[in-house]
């Protein structure tokens, strides 16, 4: 009776001591298994940190996107970005879950990225090198593991920094959400809430045509001053500027060979930069974005630019990424650039992607010149066509189909042949008494002169060896 208690009393010892090991092999399956749970999501938020910190390289080195793929791993929707200089990134728009945040944060003492943590329900807090300062988000990268049960990050692989217990309570997504809705930004808004607005080329692309357009436009201008300083200076040729099937500016090319573009005169979306006389009397560089007032382009010196100079550099407008992500127009003149807004409470305006200035107030694409009005409404540049002749008095007003001289009477008329190689000749009538050199014709009437009056005909053939093209300007002189 004895044998059999003690070998009941083994029996029950053996199988409770093999139901202790049981459980306890369980225990140890189940906390091995959640520590590989834990390791696998430190090694997916390790290439979350790596697309964060490249994000952040991104939008400091005003980086644009060319592409964005939705793609799914798993149960997990991502997306892969392509950029124009960076490499691609891919990003998992999944939980990391049982870890501790990390994220990347603007520092508002130097607008600068740096990496940051929140364990359990605590405060965000800066991640800390070993000597106790802030890591940049961009260069620096921490790996985050699991060291003793305990969660670590390092950045050299020798020194662990603990954030707290591996007990798989904490953790969230990186990457709260994306946002590609709009063609020209991707958001992409971190757990933080910190946001992070990278542009499309598509968005800058857009940008430069209008400020492509502005400064042709600007160029223009200037060419428009010097040339018609030069009374020889004539448009050999004028060509539409088309987009599709609109036409959307000119291409004017001088006698002189050079050649200036003429954009839309309401230049969309783009500062207006044009040239605007000032009390004195000369011509300055000015610009004005939407229904801003007109202000003057100033040197570094403050001192208004010279529009006739060419020792001074033509203003170009362009656009630069501010840190809040958004364009904003810049001028750049002597090699200094300056923002083209202003302050509206704790914003920036106005932004590039929201102004409509005008350039030019009128440009006329006559048959025999090119008119084109100033900004201002008021100041006109008038240049003549190839083969065109203008014919002016003395005061330079110009000479309509008849004249008036009384018996024995003369005028010198001034003229203009715009044309490479031209050769003159005159027929007069009702005994008018002809004479002409390279610039001027003179006019005389008989004594008596009769009442029917008399008639001169000036044929100006141009190119007359190879193709000749001749202009002829007719006159009635009438008695006084």
């Amino acid at each position: 009776m004895k044998r059999i208690f003690v070998s009941i009393l083994l029996a029950t010892s053996l199988l409770l001591i093999s139901g202790c090991y049981r459980d306890i092999y369980e225990r140890l399956d189940d906390l091995n298994e959640r520590v590989e749970n834990l390791q696998a999501m430190c090694d997916q938020l390790n290439k979350d940190l790596k697309s964060l910190r490249d994000l952040v390289s991104v939008l400091e080195s005003q980086d644009m996107i060319t592409g964005i793929t939705q793609i799914q791993s798993g149960s997990e929707t991502g997306y892969r970005i392509n950029f124009v200089e960076h490499e691609p990134i891919t990003i998992i728009n999944g939980k990391n879950g049982s870890i501790p945040l990390v994220s990347s944060q603007k520092n508002p003492d130097d607008n600068k990225y740096y990496w940051a943590v929140q364990y359990g329900d605590g405060q965000w807090d800066w991640l800390r090198a070993e000597d106790g300062s802030m890591m940049l988000s961009v260069g620096i990268l921490p790996y985050v593991t699991i060291r003793n049960g305990m969660f670590c990050y390092t950045i050299d692989g020798k020194t662990y920094i603990e954030l707290g217990k591996a007990n798989g309570e904490n953790g969230d997504q990186m990457f709260k959400n994306i946002d590609t809705r709009n063609e020209d930004y991707v958001i992409f808004t971190l757990i933080n809430g910190q946001q992070l607005k990278i542009p499309t080329y598509n968005a800058y692309q857009n940008l430069k045509d209008a400020f492509d357009a502005a400064n042709d436009n600007a160029l223009t201008q200037l060419e428009l001053v010097q040339s018609t300083m030069e009374k020889l200076c004539f448009i050999s040729s004028v060509t539409p500027i088309r987009s599709g099937s609109d036409t959307t500016g000119l291409t004017v090319t001088l006698s002189n060979g050079k050649s200036f573009k003429i954009h839309d005169w309401t230049a969309k979306m783009s500062p207006a930069i044009f040239i605007k006389k000032h009390t004195d009397g000369k011509f300055y560089w000015a610009y004005t974005i939407g229904d801003d007032p007109e202000k003057w382009v100033l040197s570094e010196d403050g001192e208004k630019i010279p529009a006739s100079s060419e020792s001074v550099e033509v203003p170009k407008v362009s656009v630069t990424r501010d840190n809040d992500g958004e364009y904003y127009w810049t001028v750049t003149v002597g090699g200094k650039t300056e923002f083209l807004r202003y302050p509206v409470g704790k914003d920036w305006t106005p932004k590039a992607v929201d102004s409509v200035s005008r350039a030019f107030h009128s440009v006329t694409n006559y048959s025999d010149s090119l008119v084109v009005v100033l900004k201002d409404g008021k100041t006109r540049f008038s240049l003549p066509k190839q083969n065109t002749v203008s014919i002016t008095t003395s005061a330079g007003k110009a000479v309509g189909e008849s004249i008036s001289l009384s018996a024995g009477g003369q005028v010198t008329l001034n003229y203009v042949a715009s044309g490479y190689d031209f050769v003159l000749s005159v027929i007069q009538q009702g005994g008018l008494t002809v004479t002409y050199d390279s610039s001027t014709i003179t006019i005389k009437a008989p004594n008596p002169f009769p009442s029917s009056g008399g008639k001169i005909m000036a044929l100006f053939t141009f190119d007359p060896k190879t193709s000749p093209v001749t202009v002829v300007k007719t006159i009635t002189v009438k008695k006084k």
